[in-house]
């Protein structure tokens, strides 16, 4: 089993290597780098929830290791609601720069009444 350690360990930095660079475009706000970054943390995350899987069958891990993989599932759910506050900000900023368009009327422009009876 120590081959599954390794390779779990060395998942879980990649891991812990993409929750910061995931941190740092949140941060800086550059929406096509964070999406890409937030692409890459869910394909390294899944990758080591496969390998964790099969290993954790196995209790190969000691406390300290134990403890990483908590910290990364804390900070996977900070980053979450993170992301979801920061989505509903900018939704409200975007709902007050673009005020929703008038629904179309059947009316003459420059007059407010709508033209009734024209078939």
């Amino acid at each position: 089993m120590p081959d599954s350690r390794l390779s779990t360990e060395a998942l879980l930095g990649d891991v812990e290597t993409q929750l910061e660079t995931v941190d740092q475009h949140l941060m800086g706000g550059d929406a096509l780098a964070l999406q890409g970054a937030s692409m890459q943390l869910r394909q390294v995350s899944l990758a080591f929830a496969r390998v964790l899987e099969a290993a954790l069958s196995a209790e190969v891990f000691d406390m300290p290791f134990r403890r990483r993989i908590e910290h990364v599932a804390g900070r996977l759910t900070q980053q979450r609601e993170h992301l979801a506050r920061r989505n509903a900000m900018v939704e409200r900023a975007l709902a007050s720069l673009l005020r929703p368009a008038q629904a179309p009327t059947y009316s003459v422009p420059g007059q407010g009444m709508p033209l009734a009876g024209i078939h």
